[in-house]
């Protein structure tokens, strides 16, 4: 029945309001957003000729690949701050229909949605990253399990540095390991990453956790 819901509520960009053909999104940002192939394909970050970059050689993050729509900019920025703080929930259905063909999920078997401290779920009334997660998921057929826990109500990461986001993040998160019995490669999502600290911290609980299980990490935008 999608092409009836389309006939009768056709997609109109968030943005601008004008009528679109597919997304609710005009294509013109979504070619805007777009990263290129020059990235390093475990951190994401720019890497000639899309190798691993020269931090990914000497120091392997606890993540094997990272997969990213956009470059997390401009408008993208606004949209994300009103899906994230404003209740915009709509949006989730829109980032994961972005994100979902921008994927190789070749082997995922689990989506492990980023969580939230119960203090900040409290104030927030949801996590992005699992209302994300609850769209993606039929879309590529992979279960969200909720395999993390945020037990420490770390401070808000935005104005803090690498280094800090790293000092900030340690014992952070929790992992169930009984969760994640039979699993042997999974994938983390969050809105958008930064440093990648967040995504490193909840990996190495995860691996913790389970020996030998693949992380990826996922997310709709990047920072560069």
């Amino acid at each position: 029945m999608q092409w009836l819901e389309k006939w009768l509520f056709p997609p109109t960009c968030v943005i601008t309001a004008v009528t679109t053909q597919k997304h609710d999104l005009d294509p013109a940002f979504i070619a805007k957003w777009q990263i290129g192939s020059d990235v390093c394909p475990r951190c994401a970050e720019p890497s000639p000729q899309g190798l691993l970059c020269g931090h990914c050689l000497s120091q392997p993050p606890r993540v094997s690949r990272t997969q990213v729509a956009f470059a997390f900019e401009d408008e993208l920025r606004d949209l994300m701050y009103q899906f994230k703080y404003h209740q915009q929930l709509h949006l989730s259905r829109l980032f994961a229909e972005l994100l979902a063909p921008q994927l190789d999920a070749q082997g995922i078997q689990a989506i492990i949605p980023i969580p939230l401290h119960r203090t900040r779920l409290r104030e927030r009334g949801y996590n992005q990253a699992f209302e994300l997660a609850r769209m993606l998921s039929p879309m590529l057929n992979i279960p969200i399990i909720s395999a993390l826990t945020r037990p420490i109500a770390t401070p808000n990461q935005t104005q803090l540095k690498a280094k800090q986001r790293r000092q900030n993040l340690k014992q952070a998160f929790a992992a169930d390991a009984a969760l994640l019995e039979g699993l042997d490669q999974v994938a983390l999502l969050d809105d958008v990453i930064t440093t990648g600290a967040t995504m490193q911290a909840a990996a190495k609980q995860l691996e913790s956790a389970k020996p030998g299980l693949v992380v990826e990490a996922w997310a709709v935008g990047k920072t560069h």
